[in-house]
């Protein structure tokens, strides 16, 4: 069959656009080239870029080379050696649009790309941070979510946050974490867990924070029985200063509690896990979230002397101090003033009973200005709670006569209790069957992150 003097003489996909684009019928910017080593079924059809396997390259090169060679007429051999040459050009030039990118197409720089981690501006200046921006040491920790591991960046050391989407999605938490991500970044204090850096991957979420190597006020507890009341007090002081910029940045936190206190190697306490505080507004009957046996067990004694938080009542800072003397009871005697199986228990025995440390359950050596102490803060009515008018009760009570806050508050007192900073100060066996259920968790739901909408969520939320 004759062809045309400008038709090139082999049918090829190639061929068959330098032939349209010789006899100008479309502007090049509308066509994608091939590479003869490129499936047509498996190539980009990107707009105005030729994906080679090795390079993008833009058609104006390709078109320009053929106007200054005078290429009337091509066939397989003379276009792989126009492809070569043009990305030759490509390599070195820039296009009006912008520089032309290398793609290696390796089966890991192809994962990196598809799993491309997100992070904020708000928390870090610093672009291009991600997963292997970090130096993994060890596991510290379990959350509800996935794993907290010891990491390094150059010389810092920090504590990174690593919670399964899959696990977030199931536990339907995707706002409380979002919330987290969104308090920290606007909170800085000596005494709260700061966040550094927070981004994303395909499956996982990340808080990279302040490394405390003291290990928290659970496993420390769990060790020594009871604290001092020395110690008590110290450490009931540190928890306070901390809550004090939460309410002041009108922030309740609803989550106090041994596990959320973390210890850095001096001894003095740092509050983490902001994924259940709310911004204080008077209408929060509903925000319901909390730990049985902590938060859970505030009351409001208005009737039926129903639990503030547990029986969806509204609440108020007063519900942090509860739990302030939740802990100061367990440090003291060695036990919580309410325990049981679930959160129903938990709530009859609060219903049923106003606790108070009675004279014979004083321990040696502690101050009755310290039994009225927490006495006062465990009142199940939150208007008879001290701190219920502010902040400044608790600073006023005898407990505190005389004590330097300002010294604490720059650090400047030395700690009573101090972590053994050869300890691992965590653990491990805890850590392993917590993984081991969060792991089977994670492989059940994986599937749910297929769905692009479920990943859309996470970046919107993320980049708020």
């Amino acid at each position: 069959m004759k062809q045309g003097s400008k038709m090139s003489q082999v049918g090829s996909p190639n061929n068959k656009l330098i032939d349209t684009l010789l006899l100008k019928q479309k502007s090049p910017s509308q066509y994608v080239i091939q590479s003869p080593c490129v499936s047509p079924k498996l190539m980009d059809m990107g707009k105005g870029v030729q994906h080679s396997k090795n390079t993008s390259i833009d058609l104006s090169k390709l078109t320009s080379l053929m106007k200054q060679q005078k290429v009337k007429q091509v066939d397989e051999g003379q276009m792989s050696q126009l492809i070569a040459k043009a990305r030759a050009i490509a390599i070195s030039a820039k296009t009006p649009q912008g520089p032309i990118h290398m793609r290696n197409d390796s089966a890991q720089v192809r994962k990196e790309n598809k799993d491309r981690e997100v992070i904020s501006p708000k928390i870090s200046e610093v672009k291009q941070i991600v997963k292997g921006t970090f130096t993994f040491e060890y596991v510290i920790g379990i959350g509800g979510f996935g794993k907290v591991w010891k990491v390094k960046r150059v010389a810092q050391q920090y504590a990174m946050k690593e919670m399964s989407k899959a696990l977030v999605i199931t536990k339907k938490s995707v706002h409380s974490v979002m919330n987290e991500r969104m308090l920290l970044s606007q909170l800085k204090h000596t005494f709260l867990i700061n966040m550094y850096y927070a981004f994303q991957d395909r499956e996982n979420l990340y808080l990279v924070m302040d490394y405390m190597c003291g290990g928290d006020l659970r496993f420390h507890i769990g060790r020594m029985r009871r604290f001092n009341e020395e110690q008590t007090k110290f450490f009931v002081a540190s928890i306070f200063i901390g809550l004090d910029y939460l309410h002041t940045n009108n922030i309740i936190h609803r989550d106090i509690k041994p596990e959320n206190l973390v210890l850095d190697e001096k001894g003095f306490v740092h509050i983490t896990d902001l994924g259940i505080a709310r911004i204080m507004k008077p209408e929060n009957s509903n925000d319901t979230s909390g730990t049985p046996g902590y938060m859970g067990k505030q009351i409001n004694l208005v009737s039926q002397l129903a639990p503030e938080v547990m029986c969806r009542q509204n609440h108020t800072f007063a519900v942090d101090y509860y739990a302030l003397g939740v802990i100061a009871y367990e440090f003291m005697l060695g036990r919580r003033p309410y325990v049981g199986r679930s959160r129903q228990e938990i709530r009859d025995q609060i219903l049923a009973r106003q606790v108070q440390i009675r004279a014979s359950e004083i321990p040696a050596n502690w101050s009755v200005e310290a039994i009225d102490f927490v006495n006062r803060l465990l009142q199940r009515k939150p208007a008879s709670r001290l701190g219920f008018n502010g902040s400044y009760e608790i600073k006023l009570h005898p407990w505190f006569k005389n004590f330097p806050w300002s010294k604490l508050q720059n650090r400047e007192l030395s700690a009573p209790f101090i972590p053994n900073p050869s300890d691992d100060n965590f653990d491990q066996r805890q850590i392993v069957i917590e993984d081991e259920e969060n792991s089977e968790l994670i492989t059940q739901n994986m599937q749910l992150l297929r769905d692009p909408n479920v990943q859309q969520q996470f970046i919107e939320s993320l980049c708020l």
